[in-house]
C-alpha cells in the first residue's frame, strides 16, 4: 500500500510536469487543463480499482463465492502447533484465535478426502515437527472419490501446485485467479451491488428446533440421493464398497504421510444437532463410519468421536443441523485442542 501510494504521488508530480510542458509550448488554459485532467485520471485508476477489489474481497458474497479460498493467499505462518484439514463439517468446526497455539483451519466447502491429502502435501512444510494434523470426517467421506463436475476442482487453482490438481487447465486458471484477486475487476457490477447490500454470514445464525429438524430431514435426503441410498440402514451398495475401499487406502496413505514426517494425525468426528444424529442409526455408523476408521486406522492414531457429545447438543452453537456457529466453533476448538493436551 504505502509502495502504492508513494507510485501516485510520485506520478502525480509526473502528470504535473507534463502539464506545465503543455501550457509552455501551447500557452492554453483549457487544453493544458484537459491534458492534465487525463493524466491524473489514469494515475488514479489503478488505486481505485485496488480499493475496490479489496472492498469486494471483504463481503460475504466474495468469500462464499471463493469458498473460503482467500485464507491461502494470505502470509501462513511457519512452525504451526495443529492443523485440520476436512470438508463442511471441518470448515465450521475450528477456530484458533485466541487458543495461544498456532493453527490454520485447512478445510474446504466441499472437500474429499482426495483434495484433503493433495492441501497436506502442498502445506505440510508449515507445520513444525510433533505438530498435530486433525482430519475431521463427515458421515459419507467414504463414499466420494472425486467430484464429476470438474467445477469443484476451480476453488484450488489460485493456491495448489497445478500438478495437485485434477483435470488442470491454463484458461481456467486465468479466470479463477482473476476472481480470486481482483474481484471487481473481474464482475465490476455485482461486486458494487454486493459492497453495498451484502449477503448474510453463514455461521452467524441460529435456528429454532422446528427449523432445526426440518433442516437435517433436508440434508439426509440429500445424501440419499447423492449416493443413491434408499434406506440409510440397508447393506452397503457395490459402488459405495468400492468407493470406500478406495477411502480407506487412501485416509491409511495419510496417516502413513503424517507419521512418516513426524507429524501426529488425529480422527476427529465433528459434533452435531440432535435433530441430525438420531437420523444415523447405529447400523449406518457401523457401515459407513466405523468399519471404514478401523480398517484405515492400522497405525491405531487417536480417533476423537464428538457425534453425540452431550457438550455439544445446544441448538444456539449452531447455524444449521449440522454446521458449528461462530460460538459453537470455539467452544468445539477449545475442547478437542484441550482433549489433546495442547491447551
Amino acid at each position: 500500500m504505502r509502495k502504492m501510494i508513494k507510485g501516485v504521488m510520485l506520478q502525480g508530480i509526473g502528470s504535473g510536469g507534463i502539464a506545465i510542458l503543455v501550457y509552455i509550448v501551447s500557452r492554453s488554459i483549457l487544453q493544458t487543463a484537459i491534458i492534465f485532467s487525463i493524466l491524473m485520471l489514469l494515475v488514479l485508476i489503478i488505486p481505485v480499482l485496488f480499493t475496490m477489489d479489496k472492498l469486494t474481497q471483504r463481503t460475504n458474497w466474495h468469500k462464499k463465492r471463493t469458498e473460503g479460498v482467500t485464507k491461502f493467499c494470505k502470509s501462513i505462518p511457519l512452525d504451526l502447533d495443529v492443523c485440520n484439514l476436512g470438508s463442511n463439517s471441518g470448515k465450521y468446526a475450528f477456530d484458533y484465535e485466541n487458543t495461544g497455539l498456532k493453527g490454520e483451519n485447512w478445510a474446504l466447502s466441499p472437500q474429499t478426502l482426495s483434495y484433503d491429502f493433495r492441501l497436506l502435501k502442498n502445506y505440510f512444510s508449515y507445520l513444525k515437527k510433533g505438530a498435530t494434523v486433525l482430519i475431521p470426517l463427515c458421515p459419507f467421506s467414504s463414499c466420494i472419490k472425486d467430484f464429476e463436475d470438474d467445477k469443484y476442482n476451480h476453488k484450488y487453482y489460485s493456491f495448489l501446485h497445478p500438478i495437485l490438481i485434477l483435470n488442470y487447465s491454463q484458461l481456467t486458471s486465468e479466470k479463477v485467479v482473476r476472481f480470486v484477486n481482483k474481484p471487481f475487476q473481474s464482475s465490476p457490477l455485482r461486486s458494487i451491488l454486493r459492497i453495498i447490500w451484502d449477503i448474510p454470514a453463514e455461521n452467524n445464525k441460529t435456528m429454532d428446533t422446528e427449523s432445526l429438524e426440518g433442516d437435517a430431514y433436508r440434508l439426509v435426503d440429500s445424501w440419499k440421493q447423492q449416493f443413491l441410498i434408499s434406506d440409510l440402514d440397508a447393506p452397503v451398495s457395490e459402488k459405495n464398497k468400492r468407493c470406500i475401499t478406495h477411502n480407506t487406502d487412501l485416509l491409511k496413505e495419510m496417516i502413513f504421510f503424517c507419521i512418516e514426517r513426524n507429524l501426529k494425525p488425529v480422527i476427529v468426528m465433528p459434533p452435531m444437532t440432535r435433530a441430525l444424529s438420531s437420523k444415523l442409526s447405529e447400523a449406518f455408523r457401523e457401515n459407513y463410519i466405523y468399519s471404514f476408521i478401523r480398517e484405515a486406522n492400522i497405525n491405531n492414531v487417536l480417533f476423537l468421536n464428538y457425534i453425540d457429545d452431550e457438550r455439544f447438543v445446544d441448538s444456539d452453537m449452531y447455524s444449521n443441523s449440522y454446521f458449528l456457529n461462530q460460538k459453537g466453533q470455539k467452544l468445539f476448538t477449545n475442547q478437542v485442542l484441550s482433549d489433546l493436551g495442547l491447551i
